[in-house]
């Protein structure tokens, strides 16, 4: 099963809680799926949210797709009054069954390497 998959990691030397954030895969729809109360990154660890809309399985499950022309994903925060984006990373066309990651010394893109969902990024 090759589902895809969005990774957070937390740089912070503290958990960070998710609860009033949301992932889409629409600018024009920040609140498309929303975290799970109680979800936690902890200091320097990994997330991996599954993109499959299939809360079945065990982990953490969007309730939406990626979408393999490319597109946007877009993490965003309710502060009471406004949704405010907190990151945004837009991606080009994928291969099947490949993955595409941030690269430190690269701008805010998405750029291809080796699947490594929970660890560091595989930089070739």
């Amino acid at each position: 099963d090759f589902d895809d998959w969005i990774e957070l990691y937390n740089t912070t030397e503290k958990p960070v809680d998710l609860s009033g954030h949301f992932l889409s895969d629409d600018a024009s729809e920040p609140r498309k799926w929303a975290f799970p109360a109680g979800t936690v990154i902890g200091a320097g660890t990994y997330l991996v949210v599954w993109a499959d809309n299939d809360d079945g399985d065990p982990g953490v499950h969007a309730s939406f797709k990626l979408a393999a022309k490319g597109e946007a994903i877009v993490l965003s925060a309710f502060d009471g009054a406004d949704v405010k984006t907190v990151d945004r990373v837009d991606f080009g066309a994928q291969a099947t069954d490949t993955s595409a990651g941030r690269r430190p010394d690269r701008d805010g893109g998405a750029w291809p390497m080796r699947p490594s969902p929970g660890l560091p990024n595989n930089v070739d």
